[in-house]
This record gives C-alpha cells, sequence and structure tokens, in this order.
C-alpha cells in the first residue's frame, strides 16, 4: 500500500475530463472504447524480457489477482469514491471536485445497478471484502460494459496499471501493466504505413532530379551519395525506410527536409549547409572550442553546419560574406 501523502492546496489544473472522457490515475479513458494491458518495459529485467518490453512472462495463467486496499487509519477502502482516497492523493483540489463525482457517476453507480450492490466503503462492507480482480497481458476492458469499466477502474487506482512510458513513481512504481485503445493503434499503425508509403514513392521520383535528393540526403545527415547509382540507392533506403526501429525516424526527417527543398530560403539553407560541410572538408574553415571559425579572419561562423547556413540567409552577414568568399576561391 502507497504512503498516506498530504492533501495538496487547491490548484486551478485543466484536465480533458468530460462526459465521454474520463481521467483514471494519470490516463485518459475514452468511455465506450475497448482497452488491452500490455507488458510494462523493465530496464532491470532479463534479456528476454526487455527485447518483449515485459516485466513479466507472457504465459498463460501468469495472472495478477488483487483486491482493494485498505486503510486501518482511516478505516475505509481506497475505493477512489471518496475525496480522500489515498488512490486520488496526487490529485489538486480542483481536480478532486471534478473527478469524484464524475467516478460516482460513471463507475460506481452504473456497476451498482447492474451487479445489485452498495458499494459504501466502510470496514463492514461485504462487497469489498469479497471483492477480486484480475490482470493479464492481452486481457481486453470494454467501458461500454460496467462491470469491466469497475475492473479497469480500480486496476488503475491501485496502482497496476500505468500509462506507457509514465514517469511519475506514484502511478508506475508498481505497475506491471500498461494499456492501449487497440482501434487508436491500429490507426496510427496505418498513419506509419501510408508515411512509408509517400517516402518510397517521393524517394524514388526524386531519384530522377539527384541534385534535389542528394542535398536532402546530406542536410539529414547521411553520407553524400552522389556517386551512388540510382538503383542501387533506391534498394539501400529501400531497407532503411521500412526498418522496423529506425525507419520512421528516417522517414520524418526525409519528409520534413523534402518540404523545406520546395520553400527558395528552405533550399538555400541546404545549400549552404553542404557548402559548409564542403568547407570545412577542404580545411577551409576549422572546427574549435567555441565553434567553426575561417581559417583566415577568424571570424565564427556558427556552432554547427546548420548554424552556419542559417547565418548565411542573412546577406548581410559576417557569415554570409565569408562563406561565399570561400566557395569563389575553391571554385
Amino acid at each position: 500500500m502507497r504512503n498516506q501523502k498530504p492533501r495538496k492546496m487547491p490548484i486551478a489544473k485543466k484536465t480533458t475530463t468530460s462526459e465521454t472522457t474520463l481521467k483514471i490515475g494519470n490516463i485518459e479513458i475514452e468511455l465506450g472504447k475497448k482497452y488491452v494491458l500490455d507488458h510494462k518495459f523493465d530496464g532491470i529485467a532479463t534479456d528476454g524480457l526487455k527485447k518483449i518490453e515485459a516485466t513479466r512472462l507472457p504465459f498463460d495463467k501468469n495472472t495478477v489477482v488483487d483486491c482493494i486496499s485498505f486503510d486501518e487509519e482511516t478505516q475505509l477502502y481506497d475505493t477512489g469514491f471518496q475525496r480522500n482516497s489515498l488512490c486520488l492523493s496526487e490529485y489538486s483540489e480542483a481536480e478532486l471536485d471534478e473527478l469524484v463525482p464524475l467516478y460516482i457517476k460513471h463507475v460506481k453507480t452504473p456497476f451498482e445497478k447492474v451487479k445489485n450492490v452498495d458499494l459504501a466503503s466502510t470496514e463492514t462492507s461485504q462487497f469489498y471484502k469479497n471483492y477480486r480482480y484480475e490482470l493479464y497481458v492481452n486481457k481486453e476492458f470494454d467501458t461500454a460494459k460496467p462491470i469491466q469499466l469497475f475492473d479497469l477502474f480500480n486496476a488503475i487506482n491501485q496502482g497496476f496499471v500505468c500509462a506507457k512510458g509514465e514517469r511519475v513513481p506514484f502511478y508506475n512504481s508498481r505497475a506491471q501493466f500498461t494499456i492501449s485503445n487497440p482501434s487508436e493503434l491500429k490507426n496510427k499503425q496505418k498513419e506509419k504505413t501510408k508515411k512509408r508509403f509517400t517516402t518510397i514513392e517521393k524517394f524514388s521520383l526524386m531519384c530522377e532530379n539527384r541534385d534535389k535528393l542528394d542535398l536532402v540526403l546530406e542536410y539529414i545527415g547521411r553520407d553524400n551519395p552522389a556517386k551512388i547509382d540510382s538503383g542501387d540507392l533506391k534498394a539501400i533506403y529501400f531497407e532503411i525506410i521500412t526498418d522496423k526501429d529506425k525507419g520512421l525516424d528516417f522517414v520524418d526527417r526525409f519528409l520534413e527536409a523534402s518540404d523545406k527543398y520546395e520553400s527558395e530560403a528552405g533550399k538555400m539553407e541546404m545549400e549552404y549547409f553542404a557548402a559548409a560541410k564542403r568547407l570545412h572538408k577542404a580545411n577551409k574553415i576549422k572546427k574549435e572550442k567555441r565553434g567553426f571559425m575561417s581559417t583566415t579572419g577568424e571570424v565564427f561562423l556558427g556552432n554547427t553546419f546548420q548554424d552556419i547556413a542559417k547565418f548565411c540567409l542573412n546577406v548581410n552577414s559576417e557569415q554570409h560574406r565569408v562563406v561565399n568568399e570561400l566557395m569563389e576561391e575553391m571554385d
């Protein structure tokens, strides 16, 4: 059981709770939708568990069964239906004013009607003495059904379920599962797939304009591909784009840079970026602790190649003058 914490002073804090969305713990639950329990990543778990981002082996019967905590000091069950419930101790007074009535309306009252019980949270409550909920990986909760919503409500409030990536110790210290909405995940996966296809199509078209493609690739940190045949380049980057782990990072950066190229200022910035790299490779500019400097005149150019490129967009800047003079010397 989590340690009792002093009640916070009233703080105005906006939540996204509405008649269709309910904040439980630190998770926004959209009422009427289905949710599924997932593995919770454990950084100190065995390599096998880390690989599947799990804290528990996903075997059948590997189930958590738990009940509602009873507070000996207050002589109350930690139901989440009273303002002084321990599971609500991270909430501000404003959140308590808003959320507790909604918990009673959307969770407690429908459950009482379906089960024909009284959820009065006293020590003599026979229901809470006997009540148990069970949790396991891939268990589904349909929040349109009062009993399943009630079980999910308690699983979150009792600390066994948290949001993926949750960093607040109060919510993640005991959690063994995270939660996801399958329909949202499916939509996100569709969007990722569409972005990959868009990138593949755009990359193929840009292979007909290698100056643009080579500049974009160099700008996002890829080695200058000018000497690679277009057919080989397509094959190389098809593997990169479809890579499960790192593909989407490349996709996002490639699409952003491609869009940037379409504006006059964006294209010029990318050209100056490539020019700065060429000057550095030719020892026309040097990297020092304070940043890039010209080898003649000791003019500060920027901390990174990107900085130099942005400074050069100002035609009245020293960076613009020096870089252009050095490029003329090279040509």
